[in-house]
Order: structure tokens, then C-alpha cells, then sequence
């Protein structure tokens, strides 16, 4: 790695062993240059630079380049002087490039005090000073340019090599093992939680202590896409290799060993009810999506098997009809095929009772004992009407007509064996746990093996046939009565609606209780829901990202984008929410719109989602099997399926037009400060009730902030963007070879892994030997090389040039605007946010950190507007 060393201010190059102070001058703090100001202002001597260290006496600053830390130390013993010649607006993590104003020194007072001006420049790992140049320089030439020595990796020899070699060569730490162990001390290690576990893309942690969690150094990490917060849940979104990063946390961990030693200190944390209800169910669930998933793939094929006459529709009712053939008289081929697709939607709540048991930290063979009663086949006798047990009415209200169909059963009390009572089950579960743990407090311990479950079971069972099921049934019949209200909205608005808003709770990692509502309105439905077809919100935002991919000049952007497809494709969409769809939003916008207009299609044309068979194209395989709780649909299996896909298809394609109409790479400074401007304007007549007069004053004045910024400065502007496209472009070429380095490297790993297994000495020397001629890092270095030359191309001098005398014209309105309207308050963050407008080239390249704003324009007016109406109304 090179790096290109310009002059910082007017001065005299000289060696650093020529420092009077030996701690430089030995080179204890590592290699450099020495320089001599002649003048006060210093800039930046970096092509691009991160600050990590400013010393409280702002006489020395810390830098860092790409992972190599730079120290810039002005003058000696400027200490003593307790920062009274220094003067800077320096931050930390502030990025600054060539040119920058880092720090201003008053040389007249420190060679006043008699302090050396001599100002080393440092670096802390080793260096050669290439085309090493002594003597004066102007503020900006190039000084020279440092090689950094990277550490000599002494090539393996295989012919040296000894088993143990082999093996530990192999076994080299990968990035989801070194990941892991970083996530896990970020985290505050397995003491800080109470479980660990994943969903598709999600890992979670069941937190003790928030305080510990280190939640913006994980955002960091090369895996993690984004953190959220769910009461004392932390999700760390990861992607489709979620799992690979939790399997290595847990054995990192000796996690089981570690949560049984913590149960002691659990976490207080007080929650809203609703809260602490889907979290647990989304615990409880996300461990059983495996099998469940995997045995509907079963069910679908079955249904598609039937639907093309090559298999018997098996049924368990009292008679068959028509085609149908009953379970005793089929072929045992057929029938085993049949229980494979059957038997976890009639009995997955066994499933469920064990995966609430874990959770809960209860007994798992009692509680599935439990479950297996409430589900028992033996309540099952003909099927009942839908083919998921019998029913039994013990009260009668009369019948009821209200024109709703789900509204009219609340009038009969029903009681049948637990079979799609999911909800039921949990209750049950959770009622036996601390029944259970009542029960140990008083029973003695030489009755405790026989009569604990005995009480258990006799009290946990009758409870829950007569009392939990019976007023869950009516919590479930007046969901679906509102569910069949929605559902019957012209032109499927109702059910369009929910699907649009879809991928935004997934966003807020809210859309379990979306699932919650899909399942129950499925169950009344008989297992043809017509809001379960959530999978239409995936493809209308993998149709925003192909409109991306098709309009965005950002090379990277584009690449990133590419790789996301594949995940988007399998419904997986966490990546593309949180890498490109949220950061850009209008994609975001343009998906969500887009599934809109797909859901409402579906469900005019009768569409309904019924066995569950995965996410993304595994998902259509579902749609083509029958309702999976006995109900009736109106398409059949084969029109159902058929439809789904068409409108997986107009869902991706609106997703591409819309984005293509209303993407932009970046809002332009003229956009964005006519839009601040505006939402000042708003800001002001609310909060200080203007006369018609005021008003168009203000008018002028905001009219006047708005025409700052011309077409003309946007089109300079787009010039020098072109040009920073250019080096996202190689570091889009770098980052690929990087991965694709890091893949060649894993591949090797595991061949070697099995050749040691083994005991194939002759394999594991060849891939050494492959490994040994790895020739990425050359291709690497050839394009770091060509990318620091572009930057240096970069005009950012006319581009500061452009903006700073807009930004002080504009700051000038604004103290007029502040002084004449009272916003003291707010002024720093108005400015703030106007700076980051102007700045918004800079800030969309990462040249640039934003600056803070903690409550917008728009926030401020909206609660203003609230506390105003609740005031009128006292």
C-alpha cells in the first residue's frame, strides 16, 4: 500500500532523525518525516483520511488511512501550553481529504514560550519513504509517497510440512468464526443473554443488559446489515447465512453450559403487553418454521400429484365421493406420502407446545405430552367437515344471519380436539409452567414423580377444552369477522393495503404481528387465507432493485445490488431493504406501492395462500396445493397457483417501472434546500400563528434561500460526481477481487479439511501449492493504486469553492430568519440540516459523515399542530 504525502502548510522538509526530541528521532513511535511550519494554517496532507484522535490540547491529531494510523504532532512540548496557540473544528470519525483545513497554530506564541515548531508526521506501522525528498515546500506539493511495509508471510512448504501442519494450516479462522467472536464480546458476551437463535436472516439475542450491547461497532461488522431493537431482543440482521454465524457463536460459546449458568439474572425490563406477546411468539414459531416448511413442500406435491390425476385424493371422512379415495382402502405407498403432507398441519401444535416449553424453560416432555392430549387422533373419529378432527357443539345459542359468514359461528360453543389451536396450546403450556412450579413449592418430594404430572395433566387438559378453547374461539371468530370485512373491500383495496405495508414492519421487525392477523384469518378460513400471501411484497421490492440495477450510474451501487437478486429471489429481502431500499427510500416507495397494487389483484381474482412451502420461488409451489385445514376455495388448486404467479409477476414488474420513474441516485441541492426551505416555512406559520402579511414576508424571504442554489451549480456539481463514480467503479473491481479471494481461500480450506480427514498427504501439498499462488493481492494493489490516482483527480477544491458561499449566504438568512422568528432552539440543527443538503454529493460518496439532526422540521411542526389541538381542546 502506498500513500501520497503532500505538504500540510508552508514548510521545511527534513528528516525525522534530525527531530531534537529522541522519542521521534529514534523512530519510537514509528517512521516518518519531519516538516517545520512557516505558516499558521495547517491542511490536510492525505488524498482521504479518517480523524480518530484529537489530544485535549489540540496540538497533535490522529489519522487514520485505510487501517494504517497516522500521527501529526505540532511541534514539541506544545503541551505545556494547554492549547492556547490551537485552534480547530476537527471531530472525531470526521472524514477530510486533501486540502482540508485540519488545525491552526499561533507559531508567534510558541516560539514566544521558546517551544520548538517542529511538527513530525508518524506512522505506526513500518515504512519506506519512497522518492524521499528534503527541503522547502508551498502548502499542497506532493512531499513524497510512504510504502507501508506489510508483514512478510513466509509461504508454507508442503514438502516440509508435518500432519499438524497440514491440519492447523486448514483450519485457519474463517469470517463467520472471526465475526462471531467479535459479535459476541460486542454483545457483552453469553453472561449478557439469555438465548441465542435465528430466524431466516435475523440473529437474536434475548438481551440482560442493554447498556453492555456495543450496538454501533456491530453495525460495523461485515456481516451485519442493521441492528433492531424489539423490548430487550437485539436483531442483528445478517442475511440467508444467518445461520452459519449463529452456529459458530454457540460453539464458541459452549452455549449451553453458559445459559444454564446465567438463568439466575434475568432481565426486568418492563414491556408493553402486546411487546412481550409477539416476541414470544415470534421465539416460539421460528423454530418450528423448518419442519413445518419442509412438510408442506410435501403437502403441495401431493396436491399437484392429485390435480394431475397420478395420485388418489385420500380422504379420512366417513364416505368418499367422487373421485376420492378413503386412507384404508389406498395403496400404503400413497398413504405414507399422505401422512408425511398431513400430519404437521394436524398435529404441529406438538411442535409448538415443546418449542413454548423451551422458551419458557419447562419440562418438554410434559408439555408435548400435554399437546399430544389436547391434538389426540383419538378426538379425530370421521375428520369432522374439514378433515382436522370432529367437532362437538355443548351450547347452542340459535343461529344467527348476518350476512357474515364467520360472525354467524359465535352463536355455537364448540369444543374438538386442538388440531389448528396454536394459540390455545401456547396458553396451555404457559399455565402448566407455573402451575408446575406452584406445585413444587408444597407436594413432598416422595410424591412428587407421580402426582406432579398427574396434577398437571387433570387440571391443565379440562381447562383448556373448557375454558381456554371455548374464549379463544370467540377472540378468533371476531378477528376473522373483521378480517372478512377487510377482505371484502372493492377491488381487494383491503387486502392490498396489507400487503404494501408489509416489507416496512419487516423493516421495523414488526411483521409478526401481521403473521399473527394472516394465521387466524387463515384458520377461519380453512387453510385458504387470503392475506398469507405476503410473498407478493417480496417481488414487487426485487422489482425496485432490478429498476436500481437499471438506472443507477454508481458502479458499487450496481454490483451490490446484483448480488442481492439471488437472495431476493429465495424471500429474503433484508439485505435489499437495509442496503438499498431504505438508504435510497424511493425504491422502498416503489415496492411498497407496487405490492399494493399486486395483493389487491390477487385477492380480486380470489387467490388464497395455503400450504406454506418456504419463501420466494419455493413459495409458488404452496399455491397449487389444497386449502391444509379442510376448507373450501373457489379457484381450483391448479388456477389458484397459476394466478399467484401472475401476480408475483405484475408485482415485479410495477416494482421496476415505479422505481425506474421515481429513483434518484441522490436528492440535488437544489431539491433538497427548496424542500428544507418549505418545511421551515411550515415550521414557522404554526408555531408563531403569522398574519396573511407575515406570511408573505416570509414567503420572500424563503423564496430567496430557494434560489441559492441554480441549475447551474447542480450541473458543475454533476461534473465532479462523474468523476467520483470513476473510483467507485475500482472499488467496486477491488471489492470483488477481495471476495472472490476470500471464496478461493475457503474452497482450498475445505478441500484440505478433507484431505486431512483423510490422511491424503499428496492432495493437502497441492493445495497448499494452490494456495501458495494466490494471486489476488498483485490485481489488489494494481487497482488501490489506480483508484488513489483518480481520487487525487477529484476536484474537491472547486467543489468546496461551489458550496461555501452558499453555505455562508444561506446561514446568513437563516440567523435573520432565527433573530426575526425566535428559533434559538432550533437554529443549529435547521443549519445542520441545510449543511447537509448542500453537502449531499460528499455525503452520498462517503466522503463526507452527515451532521447530527435529532428531530426534523417536519417532526417539530407535527407535534406543534398536536399540543396546539390538545390545548384547544381543555
Amino acid at each position: 500500500m502506498e500513500i501520497k504525502i503532500y505538504a500540510p502548510v508552508d514548510c521545511e522538509v527534513k528528516s525525522l532523525s534530525e527531530c531534537s526530541d529522541e522519542t521521534f528521532s529514534k523512530k519510537l513511535l514509528g517512521d516518518g518525516l519531519l516538516i517545520i511550519p512557516k505558516k499558521n494554517k495547517f491542511y490536510s496532507p492525505f488524498l482521504e483520511a479518517k480523524t480518530i484522535m484529537i489530544f485535549e490540547t489540540k496540538h497533535a491529531y490522529g489519522f487514520d488511512i485505510e487501517g494504517i494510523n497516522v500521527l501529526i504532532h505540532c511541534g514539541l512540548d506544545t503541551v505545556k501550553l494547554g492549547g492556547k496557540p490551537f485552534k480547530t473544528n476537527l471531530e472525531i470519525d470526521k472524514k477530510i481529504r486533501l486540502g482540508d483545513e485540519i488545525f491552526e497554530v499561533d507559531l508567534k506564541m510558541v516560539n514566544a514560550e521558546k517551544i520548538s515548531t517542529e511538527t513530525p508526521i508518524v506512522f505506526d506501522q513500518p515504512i519506506e519513504i519512497l522518492n524521499s525528498v528534503k527541503g522547502n515546500f508551498k502548502q499542497g506539493d506532493l512531499i513524497c509517497t510512504i510504502k507501508v511495509l506489510e508483514e512478510q508471510i513466509v509461504k508454507a512448504d508442503p514438502n516440509k510440512m508435518t500432519n499438524k501442519d497440514f491440519e492447523d494450516f486448514f483450519n485457519a479462522e474463517n469470517k463467520y468464526q472471526k465475526e462471531a467472536r467479535i459479535l459476541n464480546e460486542l454483545v457483552g458476551g453469553p453472561k449478557n443473554y439469555r438465548d441465542v437463535y435465528n430466524c431466516m436472516t435475523r440473529l437474536r439475542f434475548l438481551v440482560k443488559d442493554k447498556e453492555i450491547v456495543n450496538e454501533e461497532k456491530i453495525r460495523t461488522l461485515s456481516l451485519v446489515k442493521s441492528t433492531i431493537w424489539q423490548g430487550d431482543e437485539l436483531q442483528v440482521v445478517i442475511g440467508q447465512d444467518v445461520y452459519k454465524l449463529k452456529d459458530e457463536v454457540i460453539a464458541q460459546n459452549e452455549f449451553a453450559n453458559s445459559v444454564v449458568a446465567s438463568q439466575t439474572n434475568e432481565n426486568n425490563e418492563k414491556q408493553s403487553r402486546g411487546a412481550q406477546f409477539i416476541r414470544m411468539f415470534a421465539s416460539i414459531m421460528v423454530k418450528t418454521i423448518p419442519v413445518l416448511v419442509g412438510c408442506a413442500i410435501v403437502q403441495a406435491i401431493v396436491g399437484i400429484l392429485v390435480q394431475i390425476n397420478v395420485m388418489p385424493d385420500i380422504v379420512i371422512t366417513a364416505q368418499a365421493s367422487g373421485n376420492q379415495v378413503l386412507l384404508k382402502d389406498a395403496a400404503i405407498g400413497w398413504i405414507i406420502l399422505f401422512i408425511m403432507a398431513k400430519t404437521t398441519t394436524v398435529f404441529g401444535t406438538i411442535a409448538i407446545a415443546i418449542s413454548t416449553a423451551q422458551y419458557f424453560k419447562f419440562d418438554v416432555i410434559i408439555a408435548a405430552s400435554i399437546a399430544l392430549i389436547l391434538s389426540t387422533p383419538l378426538m379425530f373419529l370421521d375428520g369432522g367437515s374439514g378433515g382436522m378432527g370432529h367437532e362437538w357443539i355443548v351450547i347452542d345459542f340459535g343461529d344467527l344471519n348476518t350476512g357474515n359468514p364467520v360472525l354467524d359461528g359465535i352463536s355455537k360453543v364448540k369444543i374438538a380436539a386442538m388440531t389448528n389451536k396454536m394459540f390455545v396450546v401456547i396458553g396451555a403450556t404457559i399455565a402448566a409452567k407455573y402451575l408446575n412450579d406452584w406445585i413444587k413449592t408444597w407436594i413432598p418430594i416422595s410424591l412428587e414423580l407421580m402426582f406432579r404430572p398427574f396434577l398437571l395433566v387433570m387440571v391443565i387438559v379440562p381447562t383448556s377444552f373448557f375454558i381456554l378453547l371455548p374464549v379463544w374461539n370467540v377472540i378468533e371468530t371476531l378477528a376473522g369477522t373483521l378480517m372478512y370485512w377487510i377482505g371484502q373491500a372493492p377491488l381487494g383495496i383491503g387486502v392490498g393495503f396489507y400487503i404494501g405495508i408489509w416489507q416496512v414492519a419487516v423493516i421495523f421487525g414488526i411483521h409478526m404481528g401481521l403473521i399473527i392477523v394472516g394465521i387466524l384469518d387463515s384458520i377461519q378460513r380453512g387453510g385458504a387465507g387470503i392475506f398469507m400471501i405476503m410473498g407478493i411484497s417480496v417481488w414487487a421490492q426485487v422489482g425496485a432493485l432490478v429498476g436500481v440495477i437499471l438506472v443507477t450510474q454508481n458502479s458499487k451501487l450496481k454490483k451490490d445490488a446484483i448480488h442481492m437478486l439471488p437472495a431476493g429471489c429465495l424471500g429474503i429481502t433484508e439485505p435489499i431493504l437495509y442496503g438499498i431500499s431504505l438508504p435510497k427510500k424511493r425504491p422502498l416507495i416503489a415496492g411498497c406501492i407496487a405490492a399494493f397494487f399486486a395483493g389487491a389483484y390477487c385477492n380480486a381474482v380470489g387467490v388464497t395462500a395455503r400450504a406454506g412451502t418456504g419463501f420466494g420461488i419455493f413459495e409458488f409451489i404452496g399455491f397449487f396445493s389444497s386449502p391444509t385445514m379442510g376448507g373450501t376455495a373457489e379457484l381450483s388448486n391448479i388456477s389458484n397457483g397459476l394466478l399467484y404467479i401472475s401476480g408475483a409477476a405484475i408485482a415485479l414488474a410495477l416494482g421496476t417501472v415505479f422505481s425506474l420513474l421515481i429513483y434518484i441516485e441522490r436528492p440535488n441541492e437544489k431539491s433538497s434546500i427548496s424542500k428544507s426551505a418549505n418545511a421551515l416555512l411550515k415550521f414557522i406559520k404554526v408555531k408563531d400563528n403569522l398574519t396573511d402579511e407575515e406570511i408573505q414576508i416570509l414567503k420572500s424571504q424563503i423564496k430567496e434561500m430557494k434560489a441559492v442554489v441554480n441549475k447551474d451549480t447542480v450541473k458543475q456539481i454533476k461534473k465532479i460526481e462523474k468523476q467520483i463514480q470513476k473510483v467507485v467503479s475500482v472499488d467496486s473491481k477491488i471489492e470483488t477481487l477481495t471476495e472472490n479471494e476470500y471464496k478461493h481461500e475457503q474452497q482450498i480450506y475445505k478441500k484440505g479439511k478433507k484431505a486431512i480427514s483423510k490422511n491424503d498427504l499428496q492432495t493437502s501439498k497441492k493445495l497448499v501449492n494452490e494456495f501458495n499462488s494466490l494471486s489476488y493481492k498483485a490485481k489488489i494493489d494494481k487497482l488501490k493504486i489506480e483508484r488513489d490516482e483518480l481520487k487525487a483527480k477529484i476536484d474537491f477544491k472547486t467543489l468546496d469553492k461551489i458550496i461555501e458561499p452558499k453555505q455562508k449566504e444561506i446561514d446568513n438568512l437563516l440567523s435573520q430568519i432565527s433573530k426575526q422568528y425566535n428559533l434559538k432552539e432550533e437554529i443549529v440543527e435547521i443549519k445542520n440540516n441545510y449543511w447537509n443538503d448542500l453537502n449531499s454529493l460528499k455525503i452520498a460518496y462517503d466522503f463526507e459523515n452527515p451532521k447530527n439532526i435529532n428531530i426534523s422540521l417536519k417532526q417539530l411542526t407535527k407535534s406543534l399542530k398536536k399540543n396546539k389541538k390538545a390545548v384547544k381542546t381543555i
